[in-house]
């Protein structure tokens, strides 16, 4: 037994103090009781109203810091995600480091084969599912509602549907969606019942969550705050995140943007605290800058992930899981600035330890490129090499066995090598090859042909029969809303 003795079982990472977070907080808390917040939803200012907010001006509720401080207490610090079979996936405490996600339905992808941009058809989607399936470090999934192959009639986008039912039917893992409107999540709700046999059964065991997004700066939109009311009424998670753009939507200055992203969630969690308590709510943003050349919202620049790592620490300093952003890249191909970015991301994610984190796979600012999935799925994998922690104990530290072997010794036919040297990562995509020749594979082959083989050979596990035909009935009712038998077909 060592007296006073600190083990360090991971690297210690820290960009703000205990004190910086607290001076951020208390200018959240700030914002929303002196600036006031806007909300556009009735059924919201009518809760707040009867808890003591000051609804008087609906642009500008001001929300008293008791509830918010009273949110906080009530909203769990621990949420458990299932998989589709009910099984325990992942638990978002701040404890179990980051899981990472993908977006499998985007509206142009890069495809694999011809290299090209191209649009994202429903069995790009399928496809896309897959691949997640199999990636051991893609845990789950951030489905959304931007397919464009699909018609919109009368107001009615049924893409965030079809995409929930290609993933369900093509991968185990939990799923989180992006809805079109409170309509669309009263389906969607329904559906995922009827997956997990009831909607006690999904409420107890969730595979599935909601999200919703205030709209930067500080408002709470109808149709988000119906979203999330809606899932807290079925006691289901939701990811509540904003978008934030220093320089465009607040100030351009980090403490500013923290603020106000903090006020965006957190007066959002008082309603959904009130609504019920005990909602499961993960804390989000997504701060970025707005890039002054060209005003747009890059997914590669380092200030995203810098400002998300330090929301991750407000957020875990208040015990809330943190919904993260990581595995994008502004660059149009596979290549040295994806690279760069990409890892830059998964690195400085890891070491702040968002738990729900997302995007895996943003190629180009919205497209999704499923190489990119694969390629992160690497840096992940690479990455927790040094999360791992340097365990150090008598096998560890073998002094005996150093005095045994002494100098001009060699280590490569001792049993302690045998037992120990499984642990060195492996790539499976990076080429160590001591020379080259006409045969020799680089990193952008290696990773192509990977990507194409898991698409075509993975084979996720099926629904039951009795589910998959429902799921079948739901995608007719789906399909005929908006005019068609089919889906759009993938051009060969």
């Amino acid at each position: 037994m060592r007296a006073n003795y600190v083990e360090y079982r991971s690297p210690q990472f820290r960009i703000l103090s205990d004190k910086q977070i607290e001076e951020i907080y208390l200018g959240a808390l700030h914002i929303m009781e002196r600036t006031g917040v806007c909300f556009e939803c009735q059924e919201a200012l009518d809760i707040l109203d009867g808890a003591g907010a000051d609804v008087s001006n609906p642009n500008r509720v001001k929300i008293p810091s008791f509830l918010v401080e009273d949110a906080i207490r009530k909203a769990p610090k621990s949420v458990t995600f299932y998989t589709r079979e009910g099984q325990p996936a992942f638990v978002l405490n701040g404890m179990t480091g980051c899981h990472f996600g993908n977006i499998p339905d985007p509206r142009m992808m890069l495809d694999p084969v011809t290299g090209k941009f191209r649009t994202c058809y429903v069995e790009d989607i399928v496809d896309m599912s897959r691949l997640t399936d199999a990636l051991p470090n893609i845990e789950w999934t951030y489905t959304g509602s931007a397919n464009n192959t699909l018609p919109v009639k009368s107001n009615m986008d049924i893409s965030d549907r079809v995409t929930l039912a290609q993933f369900v039917q093509n991968s185990t893992k939990p799923i989180i969606s992006e809805i079109t409107n409170v309509d669309a999540a009263i389906e969607i709700i329904e559906f995922c019942s009827m997956i997990a046999g009831s909607e006690e059964n999904l409420r107890r065991k969730p595979f599935w969550g909601g999200s919703c997004e205030p709209v930067t700066p500080l408002v709470e939109g109808k149709d988000a705050m119906e979203k999330s009311l809606l899932c807290a009424e079925k006691g289901l998670p939701v990811v509540v995140y904003s978008m934030l753009m220093a320089g465009a939507t607040t100030p351009a200055t980090w403490a500013a943007v923290l603020a106000i992203a903090c006020a965006e969630v957190l007066s959002q969690l008082v309603v959904l605290q009130l609504k019920r308590p005990g909602t499961p709510v993960i804390f989000g943003s997504i701060p970025n800058i707005m890039e002054m050349r060209t005003t747009i919202f890059p997914y590669g620049a380092p200030e995203l992930s810098y400002l998300v790592a330090a929301l991750t620490e407000i957020c875990h300093y208040h015990k809330l899981p943190m919904f993260g952003t990581a595995g994008c890249t502004d660059s149009y191909s596979v290549d040295a600035q994806a690279g760069a970015e990409l890892t830059y991301q998964v690195v400085l994610t890891m070491l702040s330890g968002a738990d729900l984190v997302h995007d895996v796979g943003i190629s180009a600012h919205t497209p999704t490129s499923p190489e990119v999935m694969v390629f992160v799925d690497e840096i992940i994998n690479m990455a927790k090499v040094f999360m791992g922690g340097i365990e150090i104990n008598d096998d560890t530290l073998p002094l005996d066995l150093i005095d045994k072997v002494g100098p001009k010794g060699s280590y490569v036919t001792e049993k302690h090598t045998l037992k120990h040297f499984r642990r060195f990562w492996a790539p499976t995509i990076f080429d160590r090859s001591t020379s080259r020749t006409p045969e020799t594979r680089g990193c952008a082959e290696l990773l192509r042909d990977k990507t194409i083989n898991l698409i075509k050979t993975h084979k996720p596990k099926s629904l039951p029969t009795d589910i998959a035909k429902e799921v079948k009935k739901f995608e007719a009712m789906w399909l005929k809303r908006v005019g068609l038998k089919e889906y759009p077909k993938r051009p060969v």
